[in-house]
């Protein structure tokens, strides 16, 4: 039997106690989980989670598949990904909890906290965030810590060797260029700043609050018992070739180096609307892209870890609402996505252990999926923070 057979079958078998019972089953329940039926064969996927959050509840959580196919393990909300880029919003909101304490400036150049590399001085701290400071993305120190050189690194100043070398690509502030080793200085930034280990700060800040259990870094110690295998490629014969396991995430930090699953990126999404957790000018630096010099809004439209959008919702809650979003791929392997919706209390994420083709397009899905939870007039528009 093909593989991608048995996960449908699968599939179908893990839910004929939820039809059977499908009276109990509200009707964005149902269609949620036809959605996912539908994703998981469109884009033949392994497996397949989602979670969406309201307000400061989980409504809806779901796995299906195979989190390990040779070994018949199935996917539950317990599985864990890699989540590859959605370390970045992570770390937005935990560099906005050290704004709020006083401890980070985000106009302060980078060089008052780190004394390398020698350009820190050119660049705010906000200009990092946003990827609008030059630092460069690919280089092949990455390519060797990821592959050629797998080690566990405790401290994000043990990954600079990975960039530190090369010149930045413009003058900081303006152009953009994302960069997951400008994350990795920002990581070291927020250490410093925090006065205890980057990974602890995170704990302490962002994990804890939001009851994020299942979110850890990357080490070769994580994810022993919940995390899924990962998958390169799906051949003609509808079975599939592993990801490579030599493999090291824990240099990239803030760039991309944790394991969560979709329940724990929807509480952590909540953190963007509690009035409880941010101070409004710190909660202004999310919503609004940052800007380049001149005054211009950067060409990727990106905050403090998230990209800024607008979505449209339905005839009840008219006009556009701030959208907040990321993805995560980490390639050949896995791939994630979050979107929030602040001013409407909701959010939606995913997460497999493939990357399909167009697998951006599983988003949009997600989108849509997201709106028909949203309770009709329930959004209202922020208060717009001062500054």
């Amino acid at each position: 039997m093909k593989i991608h057979t048995a996960i449908l079958l699968a599939l179908s078998a893990s839910w004929n106690s939820a039809k059977a019972d499908i009276h109990t089953k509200n009707t964005n329940e149902e269609h949620t989980m036809n959605m996912m039926t539908q994703v998981v064969k469109d884009y033949h996927l392994p497996s397949f989670s989602v979670a969406i959050g309201i307000g400061d509840n989980v409504v809806f959580a779901e796995a299906v598949g195979y989190a390990d196919i040779e070994n018949n393990r199935f996917a539950n909300i317990e599985t864990q990904y890699s989540v590859g880029s959605l370390a970045k919003p992570m770390t937005g909101l935990a560099l906005a909890k050290l704004v709020d304490s006083g401890k980070v400036h985000l106009d302060d150049k980078v060089s008052k906290y780190l004394s390398n590399p020698a350009y820190t001085n050119l660049f705010t701290v906000k200009e990092l965030a946003s990827h609008i400071a030059g630092v460069p993305h690919d280089t092949k120190e990455r390519d060797v810590a990821e592959f050629d050189a797998p080690r566990n690194h405790e401290s994000p100043f043990d990954a600079f060797h990975v960039f530190e070398s090369h010149p930045l690509l413009f003058a900081p502030g303006t152009d953009y260029k994302y960069s997951s080793n400008g994350y990795i200085l920002l990581s070291a930034v927020i250490q410093q700043s925090a006065g205890m280990s980057y990974v602890e700060y995170l704990k302490e800040s962002l994990w804890s609050p939001f009851n994020m259990s299942h979110t850890e870094h990357d080490t070769s110690l994580a994810g022993k018992e919940h995390e899924a295998s990962y998958y390169a490629e799906r051949r003609n014969d509808g079975t599939y070739t592993r990801a490579t396991a030599q493999r090291d995430r824990s240099f990239l930090f803030g760039g991309g180096g944790f394991l969560s699953t979709p329940s724990d990126l929807v509480k952590m999404a909540q953190a963007s609307y509690d009035n409880n957790y941010l101070a409004n000018t710190s909660r202004k630096a999310l919503f609004e892209p940052a800007k380049l010099r001149s005054g211009e809004a950067n060409p990727g439209k990106y905050s403090l870890g998230w990209r800024v959008g607008k979505i449209k919702l339905d005839e009840a809650n008219k006009g556009s609402w701030t959208a907040l979003h990321h993805g995560g791929v980490t390639d050949k392997a896995s791939t994630a996505y979050l979107l929030v919706i602040p001013e409407c209390q909701a959010s939606i994420a995913f997460a497999s252990n493939y990357v399909p083709d167009k697998f951006w397009k599983i988003r949009g899905i997600a989108g849509r999926a997201l709106k028909k939870y949203i309770p009709a007039g329930s959004c209202s528009k922020l208060t717009k923070p001062s500054s």
